[in-house]
């Protein structure tokens, strides 16, 4: 016997995880939300999904969507293909975030640590959810802040340090947390509020420099992780200032599509041929003008060359003697 439920499709609701309420939809700019709702909902509801329609319904432009999709994707929300598009499921991906492998001994098995850490630890997540949280920090963040201890080798410092940062930032989801404590332990590799202290130093720096560049491009969203990946690297590890990137920028004037990749083609180039201030670099580009500006001459002077001939003329006697 087949067993079939009767449902008016109107009344039907569309389930949303409570860990996007808590921990993405504050941190997402108003379109990323508006998409993320809809396509959960075209998933529940087997719809087929097309960019140009979506766009249409929301009165936007397709670039829009493009993007909101990119942030979709960055934070593990979607993942997405020309021929597929995926939701991602939040409740395993808290299972897997909370009953992961250990790496080492966990700082709630107790005889794991020396009392004076474990105590040291405990006054810490106290800290933490009393400035943050109001005192009721969700027990998902405790584990959070054990796997950091774990992973990254971060002290007490660093990691009230950690949360000071994002609620500076104005950004407090969970998602956002763990990318800076990721970036902090895995690409800086800092432990100790000493080594933070010169690492912020330089991320103002970079802050000011990503501000900038941004405005002078006018964009008018913030940049999305792959952008800053780009900004990061002409800071940290190319370790060039703004006016040297200005050049670069300048040029999108000759542009009808300036993109941060055409800039980056171009920077990376600078940084590969060992340039390292301004005025080497103007250098190089002034000798490069001019070495272009002599090679189209000499191209242009071979192909003169070519047409300098003396028309040919013919008097009545060559005609008959051509017929003869």
């Amino acid at each position: 016997m087949k067993i079939n439920k009767v449902e008016n499709e109107i009344l039907k609701t569309t389930a949303i995880y409570n860990s996007f309420m808590n921990d993405y939809l504050p941190g997402l700019e108003p379109m990323a939300v508006k998409l993320y709702l809809y396509l959960v909902y075209a998933c529940e509801n087997m719809e087929e999904i097309d960019k140009i329609a979506i766009a249409n319904l929301f009165d936007c432009d397709i670039s829009e969507i493009d993007a909101s999709m990119v942030t979709l994707q960055s934070l593990g929300l979607i993942t997405y293909s020309q021929e597929m598009l995926m939701i991602c499921d939040l409740a395993q991906k808290e299972i897997d975030r909370n009953y992961r492998l250990k790496i080492s001994n966990r700082p709630d098995d107790s005889f794991a640590l020396p009392a004076e850490e474990t105590l040291c630890r405990s006054k810490l997540q106290k800290a933490v959810s009393d400035k943050f949280f109001a005192g009721k920090m969700p027990i998902t963040w405790y584990n959070e802040i054990d796997l950091w201890f774990e992973k990254y080798g971060f002290t007490p410092e660093v990691v009230f340090s950690l949360f000071q940062h994002c609620y500076n930032n104005h950004i407090m989801t969970k998602a956002y947390v763990a990318k800076v404590a990721e970036s902090w332990g895995e690409k800086f590799h800092i432990k100790t509020l000493k080594q933070l202290d010169s690492y912020l130093a330089m991320y103002n720096d970079y802050k000011k420099l990503r501000d900038t560049v941004a405005k002078k491009l006018k964009m008018q969203r913030p940049m999305n992780e792959y952008e800053e990946e780009v900004v990061e690297k002409w800071h940290y590890t190319y370790q060039y200032s703004f006016d040297i990137i200005e050049i670069a920028l300048k040029k999108s004037v000759s542009s009808s599509n300036p993109t941060l990749a055409m800039f980056d083609g171009i920077i990376t180039k600078w940084y590969n041929n060992g340039l390292k201030t301004a005025d080497e670099i103007k250098e190089y580009e002034n000798n490069r003008k001019k070495s272009f500006t002599v090679s189209s001459a000499s191209q242009n002077n071979q192909v003169s060359q070519k047409k300098n001939y003396e028309q040919r003329t013919f008097e009545n006697e060559d005609f008959e003697n051509f017929y003869k």
